[in-house]
């Protein structure tokens, strides 16, 4: 899971965006004619990795807009990435971290052929291990909400010390600390933030729950 040069630095400019924010805001859905100023909405609320699901309408057009327009200030992410196509599309198209719900070798092979991160999704200690020996960057650990905290404690003890965990999955605001405290380093947040129809002001005001989470002493 150790990056050099170009990949090194990809892979070490997106941890530094997940500690200053710990949060992946997934877009499902989004159209290309909004998705610049949803974008802007969640940099102004603290939230700068945005992802793009490749079941979106014009999903490819999106991550290009914001390749073209605001990112300097995101890392542009893919996710639900299935197939080793759709992986080359969406690096092509401006992602530099592809998101997969499941673990497929092909796809973590084919990201990182286009200088992209591979974050493949994993349930089991079988499907981590394999993932990193593939050469994953990252685990995201979905669905979260039927995994535990308890699971990831025991995960951790027969990873790699170095494994970055990333819940997905029916993360709510008041489970964040939890998490953490149980060793993940950022969340996938979906529906929480974004569901088609939601305007720029309320993903903004949905964001600023879970980064103020992060700033309140804990009760």
């Amino acid at each position: 899971m150790h990056g050099e040069g170009m990949m090194g630095k990809l892979r070490s400019d997106f941890l530094k965006k997940l500690e200053d924010a710990p949060f992946i805001a997934i877009l499902r859905g989004v159209q290309h004619g909004e998705v610049v100023e949803i974008a802007e909405a969640l940099v102004s609320a603290g939230i700068s990795i945005i992802e793009i699901t490749v079941d979106s309408p014009d999903p490819y057009l999106s991550m290009e807009k914001l390749a073209l327009r605001i990112s300097e200030k995101v890392t542009i992410c893919a996710g639900l990435v299935l197939t080793a196509d759709q992986a080359k599309d969406a690096a092509n198209a401006g992602s530099r971290v592809i998101f997969s719900p499941n673990f497929n070798a092909s796809v973590v092979e084919a990201s990182k052929s286009k200088k992209a991160l591979s974050v493949p999704g994993i349930y089991t200690t079988t499907e981590a291990v394999a993932a990193i020996d593939a050469g994953a960057d990252a685990l995201r650990i979905f669905p979260a909400d039927s995994f535990s905290t308890k699971g990831l404690h025991a995960l951790r003890k027969v990873l790699p010390e170095e494994t970055i965990y990333l819940p997905t999955g029916g993360i709510t605001a008041h489970k964040v600390k939890s998490w953490m405290a149980a060793g993940a380093v950022g969340f996938g947040l979906g529906t929480s933030l974004y569901t088609p129809g939601t305007t720029p002001a309320e993903v903004h005001d949905r964001a600023r729950v879970f980064t103020q989470i992060l700033v309140c002493d804990d009760a």
